[in-house]
């Protein structure tokens, strides 16, 4: 065998075959030194930089940055509560599929051997089982192929089955699983709502556990600044040894206040984290303050939504698949229809696998089943079904009086946490002017220890006050978006990072109602 001619010829060099040799080597050489050269040719800088980019610059150890927006995202991005909702509706559509089975053929092949030890066909007349072959004239024995008393047998069969007629149980049975999956789908938008109201809380509990801490720390320093002006004054002579004993008895007692502020703190942090899916010990920076700007609500508009639910939908479809299995038991009381096929092969050799030779044994049919009498368990299935139906309708009822006084109990709530921020933050000024004037009256004599240290208390409890009445507010907006299905966001657009200077409130914030509530309802906008 000759090898292949190579399609181009290169001339012979007058080096000899040595010469010929380099000079084919030569150009694979240099593609590799030229390959090596360019790998480790330095990069440029800003391709570097380039291809460092998409990696993230947060370490495992650095603080996670959380908005409150954030917080709610990655809860229902990563929430078991919405991935358990999220499992329903998948085996819902797997229960679909089972039921449309139901239409189709179903087909099953079996294959099965028997060895035969002992058969009663072994004695009959005395005589040995006849030879498979006719010795005397060559011809085939006509009881050779029979299955009686054989010692091997292989029987190959192809079942098929087709319903013809179910009195509409497929249907139904369809229906009911397209209708559960759409109550599933109602559930899930119900489990994503309370666990964007559970998160928003969480947030906001954790940023009042920190104004706690931030409070408790601010009376610390001022406590132990008015202890060394009364210890000043002590050594000038301008106050007595209780004025003193008062001032520090008053510092030291604040500083349980701040562990257990801190503890407070602590705990609100680990809820939050678990809800939003971070791990215990990993630090949180909570972004979103708790600051928010104060606008009324378009109530009329509100309370229709409250009839918009996804919970009140998920009840009436709940009534409908209730209905559905009226009308699947009612099917019990039709009758059924269905063919089949049976097509089979059998084998009896005379060794245990099997020959070429097998036996054809092919079937058609139909068959009608009428139900004529089952003890009366239809009709107990049927009752069963209407009873299903009637107390879905009472359930739907119920829980459409349960939302309205859910949302009258949550507007009574804004309400009152609206009408008393204003007020504390009244009361904060207030407070911060008084303890001025105590402290100058301290500082000219003419007031007492005691005066002065209630000065500091009363300011200390108007900020806890009036960050208890924020967190009032923000809690009854969240409950307001909550009962109101969540179509109008109400907690985030009055949100703000730092309030305006002026402290106007926006007149565009979605929900609001810029007139007076107690205005017609042709006055009232939804935004």
């Amino acid at each position: 065998m000759t090898s292949p001619r190579p399609l181009h010829r290169t001339p012979p060099s007058s080096g000899g075959a040595s010469a010929s040799k380099r000079s084919r080597r030569a150009p694979w050489v240099a593609l590799l030194t030229l390959l090596v050269a360019f790998a480790l040719w330095p990069a440029p800088e800003g391709l570097v930089a380039q291809q460092a980019g998409p990696i993230s610059q947060t370490g495992p150890d650095d603080p996670v940055r959380l908005t409150l927006d954030e917080a709610v995202r990655r809860a229902l991005d990563d929430g078991e509560e919405v991935e358990l909702v999220r499992e329903s509706i998948l085996r819902a559509e797997e229960e679909i599929t089972q039921v449309r089975a139901g239409a189709l053929p179903q087909i099953s092949g079996n294959l099965s051997y028997t060895r035969q030890l002992r058969s009663i066909f072994d004695d009959i007349g005395g005589a040995e089982p006849a030879p498979p072959m006719n010795a005397d004239n060559g011809e085939d024995d006509p009881f050779a192929d029979l299955p009686f008393g054989r010692p091997n047998t292989w029987i190959a069969s192809l079942s098929i089955n087709q319903t013809l007629y179910a009195a509409g149980q497929v249907s139904i049975g369809l229906e009911i699983a397209d209708r559960v999956r759409t109550l599933l789908q109602y559930e899930l938008d119900e489990t994503r709502q309370e666990l964007a109201r559970e998160v928003r809380e969480a947030y906001f509990q954790a940023v009042f556990s920190d104004e706690l801490v931030e409070i408790a720390r601010q009376a610390l320093e001022l406590a132990d600044r008015q202890l060394q002006e009364v210890e000043s004054f002590r050594e000038q002579g301008l106050a007595s040894e209780l004025d003193v004993l008062t001032a520090r008895v008053e510092r030291d007692n604040l500083e349980p206040q701040i562990v257990e502020a801190r503890n407070a703190a602590r705990l609100s942090r680990q809820n939050l984290r678990r809800l939003v899916n971070l791990p215990r010990d990993r630090e949180l920076e909570l972004v979103t303050r708790l600051d928010a700007e104060l606008a009324d609500v378009d109530r009329d508009a509100l309370e229709a939504l409250v009839m918009e639910r996804p919970a009140l939908m998920a009840a009436s479809e709940q009534i409908r698949i209730e209905q559905d299995q009226v009308r699947l038991a009612r099917a019990g009381y039709r009758p059924t229809a269905s063919a089949f096929a049976e097509i089979g092969y059998q084998s009896f050799p005379a060794t245990v696998l099997p020959q070429e030779q097998w036996r054809e044994d092919w079937s058609v049919g139909v068959q009608v089943s009428v139900p004529i009498f089952n003890g009366f368990r239809t009709r107990a299935e049927v009752e069963e079904a209407r009873s299903g139906v009637r107390r879905s309708e009472l359930e739907r009822q119920q829980l459409n009086e349960n939302l309205l006084l859910e949302f009258d109990a949550a507007l009574g709530d804004f309400d009152a946490a609206l009408s008393q921020i204003e007020a504390r933050r009244s009361t904060v000024r207030e407070a911060e002017r008084a303890l001025e004037l105590a402290e100058l009256r301290f500082g000219a004599g003419s007031a007492t220890a005691l005066e002065l240290s209630n000065a500091r208390l009363n300011l200390q409890q108007s900020r806890v006050n009036e960050v208890e009445a924020l967190l009032s507010y923000v809690e009854a907006l969240a409950a307001l978006e909550r009962v109101t299905g969540g179509e109008v966001p109400l907690v985030a657009p009055r949100i703000r990072e730092s309030a305006p200077e002026d402290g106007s409130p926006r007149d565009d914030l979605p929900g609001t109602n810029t007139e007076s509530h107690d205005d017609t309802n042709q006055n009232r906008t939804l935004q």
